[in-house]
C-alpha cells in the first residue's frame, strides 16, 4: 500500500447507500398521502356518476382531473425512497396542499382530519429539510439531471 496523499482510496463494493431515516419518513407520509388521493379522486368520480350532483358534467370533470392529478403520486414517495433529488418539489408541495386542505377542515370545524392532516404535513416538511435528508437528495444532483441540458 502506499502512503501517497494523492492517489485515491480503493472503494469496496458494498450494500447500496442507505437512506437516511427523515427522508424516509417523509416518502411514508408522501405514499400515505399520495394513497388518500387516489381513494379520494376514484370517490369523487364514481360519486358523480352514481350520485345525483347539482351539475353533474361539473363533477365528472373535477373527478376526473382529480384523478388525472393523483395517478402520478405514488411516484413521489418511490423517488424519496431512492434519495432522487426529482421527489422533493413535488413533496413539499404535497405538504404545503396538505396544510391548506387542512385550513378549510379547520374553518369548516373537521377537527378530526384537521389535525392528522396539519401533523403529517409539519412532520413531513421538517424530515424534507433536515439536513441528511438535504445532503441525501443532493450527494447526486448531477445524476438527476437531464445529460442533454449538459450539452447546451
Amino acid at each position: 500500500m502506499s502512503s501517497d496523499p494523492t492517489q485515491a482510496a480503493p472503494t469496496l463494493a458494498g450494500p447500496a447507500e442507505q437512506v437516511p431515516r427523515p427522508l424516509t419518513v417523509v416518502a411514508a407520509i408522501t405514499a400515505v398521502q399520495s394513497v388518500v388521493a387516489l381513494v379520494y379522486a376514484l370517490w369523487l368520480v364514481v360519486e358523480s356518476v352514481t350520485g345525483t350532483p347539482r351539475e353533474r358534467g361539473q363533477a365528472i370533470a373535477v373527478g376526473i382531473t382529480f384523478l388525472i392529478l393523483a395517478v402520478p403520486l405514488p411516484l413521489v414517495p418511490r423517488a424519496l425512497s431512492r434519495a432522487s433529488m426529482r421527489g422533493r418539489t413535488p413533496a413539499v408541495m404535497m405538504q404545503l396542499l396538505a396544510l391548506w386542505v387542512a385550513y378549510f377542515m379547520v374553518e369548516a370545524h373537521f377537527w378530526i382530519g384537521a389535525v392528522p392532516t396539519v401533523a403529517a404535513a409539519v412532520v413531513g416538511l421538517v424530515c424534507i429539510f433536515t439536513p441528511a435528508s438535504t445532503a441525501a437528495l443532493t450527494r447526486h444532483w448531477r445524476e438527476d439531471e437531464d445529460p442533454a441540458a449538459d450539452r447546451k
